[in-house]
């Protein structure tokens, strides 16, 4: 696998955000578009660039923190075309931006790319699964579709509830109750992914062997609890979008973290435990009869039958 330098994978970033800052107000002026179609567009231009330098690389992982990337420059790009200009911000909108931050610093101080700093010397073995098994235009072909645009496009569906709160501006409505439980759905989802990927750090620097299975914590009451709490920080601010009466204005807005919780089920979750059983995890069998696949749930009573050699 050729590697991907520093310096290439910061540029495919700076040049893809720069290159949708630059063309939004002439794109703007050209086109009748509304907010949302136009974010969607420059959403999808900024992809095409960064999967331009992965496919130069030779590297699909060129695009991975990309999807947490874009949402921050989409919620201060709706911002500045919102009533009362960039420099007004009222509490719902402050909320949406301040947790949207705390959900992108999160990921990049928990999950720290290698490409900001080293550069890339492997591929997400998902990617590397898949190149294994196609040809190499049929591989890009498929790797532009399924690894680089589908989650631009189901984080650009999620965010668009949020998008519409960013935009009243001056004309939104006061605060309410929905707004409460919206914030405290979308931070419990900040700190259950914190605490889901905490868990799971330490239990694999404890481990006696690469084969444990990990049923410690969050761990114990779902397969994934990471992707749980993923799809909960998006249903908070879907959350938002209803209380600020923007959801019941546009329904179709409501069909972002919906979407993003089938993905999760029957995509991802799927994928990761079929690893798991080529891996031969010690008792994993047992954890997909006994555990929740996505919810936090109570395991089944089968899974106390794993002993100390399952998990450590």
């Amino acid at each position: 696998m050729p590697t991907v330098s520093a310096t290439a994978c910061w540029a495919a970033y700076v040049v893809a955000l720069i290159s949708i800052t630059a063309a939004a107000p002439t794109l703007a002026s050209a086109t009748s578009l509304g907010p949302l179609a136009m974010g969607l567009v420059l959403d999808v231009g900024a992809t095409a660039i960064v999967y331009a330098f992965s496919f130069a690389g030779n590297n699909s992982s060129v695009y991975d923190p990309f999807w947490c990337v874009l949402p921050l420059w989409l919620g201060f790009y709706y911002k500045s075309l919102a009533p009362g200009g960039f420099f007004f911000y009222e509490p719902r909108e402050t909320l949406c931006l301040v947790l949207l931050w705390a959900w992108a610093v999160r990921f990049f101080v928990a999950i720290p790319w290698e490409g900001w700093t080293v550069g890339l010397r492997t591929e997400d073995w998902r990617y590397a699964n898949f190149r294994a098994q196609m040809p190499s235009a049929a591989y890009w072909a498929f790797s532009f579709s399924s690894f680089h645009l589908t989650p631009t496009l189901l984080v650009w569906a999620a965010l668009a509830p949020a998008a519409r709160v960013l935009l009243q501006g001056t004309a939104a409505p006061p605060l309410n109750a929905l707004d409460a439980a919206a914030a405290l759905l979308s931070a419990s989802g900040i700190v259950l992914e914190g605490v889901a990927d905490a868990q799971l750090s330490r239990f694999r620097r404890e481990r006696r062997s690469e084969r444990a299975t990990c049923v410690v914590g969050l761990w114990r009451w779902s397969r994934h609890p990471n992707y749980f709490a993923e799809c909960t920080f998006w249903t908070g601010m879907l959350g938002f979008g209803i209380s600020s009466g923007a959801v019941q204005a546009e329904p179709a807005l409501a069909i972002g973290a919906p979407l993003l919780w089938l993905f999760f089920r029957a995509a991802s979750v799927p994928l990761m435990d079929q690893r798991s059983l080529q891996q031969k995890r010690r008792g994993y069998e047992v954890v997909m009869r006994s555990v929740s696949p996505l919810l936090l749930w109570p395991p089944r009573a089968e899974l106390a039958s794993l002993g100390p050699s399952h998990t450590e």
